[in-house]
């Protein structure tokens, strides 16, 4: 019985629609009233859409053990990342006079070679200079004269 002013109690089923014959289906629900029917639909929907909260905390417990081994690898990952950082620096920091003398000793052995360069190019302009001098002196009289000379000793050796 229900009292004046209090909520009207929900009416549930206690049989499933979701049976397995046909007939005794027809049978129970036909002896149902239309709220009976309506309760039993809910309460077969709700079986149907509820999820099971064990599986769903098995898999919350698998995806946080798989995270935490995650962050386990990233944290790792991290201090070796940081070691290698910390190594490569130390290792800059050990090659960088090397480097700098061996810079400066590049700069100074191009800087000979640039002069071996003007000297090898003087020397060249010197005897270019001194072959067109002969060129000219053989070709003028001392040229000839000294031909002449060659003639005389030639003739005096036979």
């Amino acid at each position: 019985p229900e009292e004046e002013g209090s909520a009207p109690k929900p009416v549930r089923a206690r049989v499933s629609l979701a049976m397995t014959d046909a007939a005794e289906t027809t049978r129970v629900v036909a002896s149902m009233s239309g709220d009976e029917k309506a309760a039993a639909l809910c309460d077969d929907v709700a079986a149907n859409v509820q999820p099971d909260s064990d599986s769903i905390s098995q898999h919350c417990g698998q995806i946080e053990r798989s995270a935490e081994d995650m962050l386990a690898r990233l944290d790792e990952l991290v201090a070796v990342l940081n070691k290698l950082r910390e190594d490569s620096k130390e290792q800059r920091e050990a090659l960088t006079p090397a480097l700098e003398a061996w810079a400066s000793g590049l700069a100074r052995d191009f800087a000979y070679l640039d002069s071996a360069e003007e000297t090898v190019e003087a020397v060249k302009g010197a005897v270019a200079n001194v072959e067109h001098q002969l060129a000219q002196l053989e070709s003028t009289e001392f040229r000839r004269a000294r031909l002449a000379d060659i003639e005389k000793a030639r003739k005096g050796i036979v």
